[in-house]
């Protein structure tokens, strides 16, 4: 039973508003299911908030009562917003009063009201489907015994009382973690579950920040003493049946500081057929973690490894991702191989997917093979046995590369910023601005060529599997990025016909040398949907690919691990083909999961990066910098510096009398001045709080 069914099977059959059990015999009836079955999907379905049930156990489809499901974004003044899960339809505003004891970050079901609250719709919050917040990091403030937590993230805009008997001994002013324990009292009351320490140490600081996406430092003890019974080497019991590549001129190229290498590459040139033999040979991380034992189960949890300037929290420890699993040189590994035998035109004419061992040849890092590539002679003649290879590799990148620039695929470039401290300290020692060289689109192009080739081949087998799905933007979405670049007098397309990948790549090498490209690409980043993980092949817009996963990257991804274990086992049975609902029900949770995981992950990153820069720019106050207005908001403007470090510029700190906020051209605009996206400013600083992740500017 498809959810999709059982919806349209309520709805038309007038089973809206009625008796609970009375659905269920319907289910049973007509779709041959046990009762068992039937109770199970509409609980999944309530779940999901598809469905509503009251406190008279009658039941109807959310979409009968004409609410919408979201999720809420909170303001620190008391109101919030709720954000629709279709994309499509606008945010909705909601008052105080019809909070209904909903908090930032829950799912909910509203109804749509009447009124509206400015340019928004109003809604009241009917049901919590899901909190999505239950431990809260803050500040916190003892008062004769009791606690009082405030919140870190001022879009939680209450303080959360603490009982005396639930503090852990925490004292005033220190960083603590406090779980919820009652939502609906007229204040939240919680208890203190860890206390971190002195709110004003910068390694306290960074700590909330990770504890406030939920996300832990160490591996339990119980794991980690796991980790003694892994072998240090690869036995000859696990080469037993594998192909062995051990003699073959393959190398890894990473970054220089990179520990867990889970991918490796080899090349061979066939001049009579004039075909190229790519090989992409990826750490077999599933022969190691075993579906649903210990340390699958910490990796499902964690989703992704998490990257800090300080810090890196690994989904799997470090005796498999720096040690067994990381193809390091002159050691033989385990790793699942695609070879793609591919012609000049870029088409992949033959694959082979198989279980390989192999024998990394070198460890390369990108300035090196860059370096080699321009001719560098010192290193040429110390890689002797591979500079032939990397000649080829760039050779086939080109032609991957204008294969996919002629099928559309789109290329933002936008510039990266790397964060580089003082040694055993949280000070910055200097912002390294990341371009992207030859080696990093050689290493992107093999990477996308095998992760499109799995992808397709194991949806042509009909096999259960984890996708990464990008879809086509909005066309409300698209719509109102050609209001904000018609000001530039720019156009995407002469026409009014829909907007394809391929016109947008187009119009991105139009705007190629303008000053302000970047902000043009962010602004059509914005615009696009994010991608996630799904169990259906829907394609990926931004690549224009038809078939598309995450393949090369099980070490610190986990739907890249969910799919290893799927090919291993297809390749062990390649006859059967019995539809597994277990499998079919894990893809979904996985993919679900893995989406999850990736969003809080990137957030974090980005709100650490954050306190780093803020706190780089504490000791530039009064400092004078040239930036590109980044962002627009009817409260004051963003301005960018050239070293990526953003500031905000009030409304009440811009010369000129009253000004108009125009969403859709994302434009302040007074009778004197008009600033919009784009614009090139000249800042001084005036504030910066690391712990509050701020920067402040005013225009001169």
């Amino acid at each position: 039973m498809e959810q999709e069914q059982i919806i349209k099977f309520i709805d038309d059959n007038k089973l809206n508003y009625k008796n609970f059990n009375l659905v269920v015999d319907n289910i049973c009836a007509s779709f041959k299911v046990s009762k068992q079955e039937a109770i199970n999907i509409l609980k999944e379905l309530k779940e999901e908030g598809l469905i509503v049930e009251d406190e008279n156990k009658k039941i109807a489809t959310a979409k009968k009562m004409g609410l919408v499901k979201g999720t809420v974004s909170g303001h620190s003044r008391g109101f919030a917003f709720v954000v629709p899960t279709d994309s499509a339809k606008p945010h909705l505003f909601i008052a105080p009063k019809n909070l209904n004891t909903a908090m930032h970050n829950d799912t909910v079901l509203v109804k749509v009201l009447q009124g509206r609250r400015g340019d928004s719709t109003e809604a009241e919050i009917m049901h919590i489907v899901k909190r999505g917040t239950v431990n809260i990091v803050g500040k916190i403030e003892v008062l004769k015994g009791y606690g009082f937590l405030i919140p870190d993230n001022n879009k939680f805009s209450t303080d959360i009382f603490i009982p005396k008997k639930r503090m852990l001994n925490a004292k005033n002013g220190e960083k603590v973690v406090v779980k919820i324990t009652n939502f609906d009292a007229r204040r939240p009351e919680g208890e203190v579950i860890e206390v971190l320490g002195d709110g004003n140490s910068p390694e306290i600081e960074l700590l909330s920040i990770i504890r406030s996406y939920d996300l832990i430092e160490e591996f339990s003890p119980e794991l980690l003493n796991s980790m003694k019974k892994l072998p240090v080497e690869v036995t000859k019991e696990e080469i037993a049946g594998r192909v062995d590549l051990t003699r073959e001129n393959i190398i890894t190229i990473d970054g220089d500081d990179a520990k867990d290498l889970d991918d490796a590459i080899s090349i061979e040139y066939n001049k009579e057929k004039n075909i190229y033999k790519l090989g992409v040979h990826i750490a077999d991380v599933g022969h190691y973690v075993k579906r649903n034992n210990l340390i699958d189960k910490e990796a499902f949890k964690r989703g992704t490894s998490v990257y800090f300037p300080h810090l890196v929290l690994p989904m799997l420890p470090r005796e498999l991702s720096n040690g067994i699993c990381s193809l390091n040189p002159n050691v033989d590994r385990l790793t699942l191989s695609v070879y793609m035998d591919i012609d000049v035109k870029g088409n992949v004419v033959k694959h082979d997917i198989f279980e390989s061992v192999i024998n990394s040849k070198e460890r390369m890092t990108y300035n090196d093979v860059t370096k080699i590539l321009a001719g560098d002679p010192e290193l040429n003649v110390r890689y002797t046995d591979i500079k032939d290879d990397l000649k080829l590799m760039v050779d086939l990148a080109e032609i991957l590369e204008k294969k996919r620039n002629l099928r559309g695929a789109l290329d933002f470039d936008l510039p990266e910023t790397k964060i580089i401290l003082e040694s055993g300290t949280f000070v910055i020692e200097k912002l390294e601005r990341l371009d992207r060289q030859v080696s990093h689109k050689l290493i992107e192009s093999f990477m996308l060529a095998a992760n499109e080739t799995v992808a397709e081949h194991m949806h042509k087998i009909n096999s259960p599997f984890v996708y990464r799905v990008h879809e086509k933007p909005s066309q409300l979405k698209l719509d109102s990025f050609s209001e904000f670049i018609k000001p530039l007098g720019l156009k995407v397309k002469a026409d009014n016909s829909p907007i394809t990948p391929k016109d947008l790549q187009l119009f991105l090498a139009t705007i190629e040398k303008l000053e302000y490209k970047d902000v043009i690409n962010k602004v059509l980043l914005r615009s696009m949907q994010k991608a996630k993980y799904m169990p259906n092949c829907l394609g990926h817009y931004g690549l224009a690919a038809e078939y598309y996963c995450h393949f090369t990257s099980p070490i610190r991804r986990y739907p890249d691990l969910t799919i290893h274990r799927i090919i291993k086992d297809y390749l062990k049975n390649k006859n059967n083909k019995v539809e597994n609902p277990k499998l079919k029900k894990f893809v979904e949770e996985a993919s679900f999961n893995s989406s999850l995981t990736e969003v809080q992950a990137e957030k974090c990153e980005r709100d650490v990066d954050d306190y780093f820069k803020a706190k780089y720019m504490e000791d530039k106050i009064g400092e004078v910098y040239d930036g590109t207005i980044s962002g627009v908001t009817a409260f004051g403007i963003f301005v960018e510096l050239d070293n990526t470090i953003e500031g905000f510029v009030r409304l009440q700190d811009l010369k000129g009398d009253s000004y108009t906020f125009i969403e859709n051209k994302y434009t302040l605009t007074s009778t004197q001045n008009t600033y919009t996206l784009g614009n090139k400013v000249k800042v001084k600083v005036v504030g910066a709080s690391a712990a509050d992740k701020r920067v402040d500017f005013v225009l001169i």
